[in-house]
């Protein structure tokens, strides 16, 4: 099931027409609203309120404003390779606000206090269905309520602080997280541990990689993300970008026009243009 939270209310894939969104709740714009027993799962047998063109819409984030977004790095073996880092053997991990969310088709604004070095990361991203703490990785798929297509936009200067506050700044700039369109339950992926991921920067590809390639997977990240806090509905967490980015070397950062296309395979495209900041 993909779910999307539009200016036209909650909506729901049409399975009969690819251009068409079946409006589920006209009164709400925020999957958080929608958790329920089993997360997303009432969301799948809910009669459509009527259809409505993708098109004629306006996307928003799926979830409003996360609590948190917690980002994973140096998760990827080939972007440990590209930036001439060794793979780690824990998992590094930090935090970001939630007010950094910001929907497809919205544009990116790169911040005046930080506009030489604005890189993009095309990621997977775990929505969480339900509050969890110290989950093991056997249990962890129980507490996802889907996952989506997200950017985890980086100020790269910024982050060079090398702290984790320094890390908070550099992806919580506003705008900085660009997530969905949609979220889709775990039933839409044939193998959600071999997920392929891809980034165009204006119609270039430039990254192109497959969770597989994780060092450390999804279940393992949330155990050890929740083994040292506690995880809420509507929490949102980056997993990781494989090679390709600007950071790397072989490609510019992003600049004022540019537009960074994301795709998790079999899920609609997350699309966002890049605009000067304030």
């Amino acid at each position: 099931m993909q779910l999307f939270a539009t200016s036209r209310g909650i909506a729901r894939a049409c399975l009969e027409s690819e251009a068409q969104l079946e409006i589920l709740d006209s009164a709400s714009s925020d999957l958080a609203e929608h958790f329920g027993a089993g997360a997303f799962e009432p969301l799948r047998s809910r009669p459509p309120e009527g259809r409505v063109a993708i098109e004629d819409v306006t996307f928003l984030p799926p979830i409003a404003q996360p609590g948190r977004f917690v980002i994973a790095g140096l998760n990827y073996r080939a972007h440990c390779e590209e930036v001439g880092r060794p793979v780690p053997e824990r998992l590094l991990f930090g935090f970001t606000n939630g007010a950094a969310a910001l929907g497809a088709r919205a544009p990116i604004r790169i911040p005046a206090a930080a506009p030489e070095e604005v890189d993009y990361e095309g990621e997977v991203a775990v929505v969480i269905g339900r509050t969890v703490e110290g989950v093991a990785a056997a249990d962890a798929w129980s507490v996802v309520a889907g996952l989506t297509p997200i950017n985890d936009v980086s100020a790269r200067d910024v982050q060079r602080g090398g702290t984790l506050e320094a890390l908070a700044r550099a992806k919580g700039f506003p705008t900085f997280k660009p997530f969905g369109p949609c979220v889709a339950t775990l039933d839409e992926f044939a193998d959600p541990l071999d997920i392929g991921i891809r980034t165009w920067v204006n119609g270039e590809l430039r990254q192109s990689g497959r969770t597989s390639d994780m060092a450390f997977p999804i279940p393992q990240i949330l155990e050890a993300v929740t083994a040292r806090v506690r995880l809420e509905p509507g929490d949102v967490v980056c997993t990781g970008t494989p090679g390709g980015v600007a950071h790397g070397g072989a490609h510019p950062y992003l600049v004022a026009g540019d537009r960074v296309e994301i795709e998790l395979e079999g899920l609609p495209r997350l699309s966002n243009a890049v605009g000067a900041g304030e």
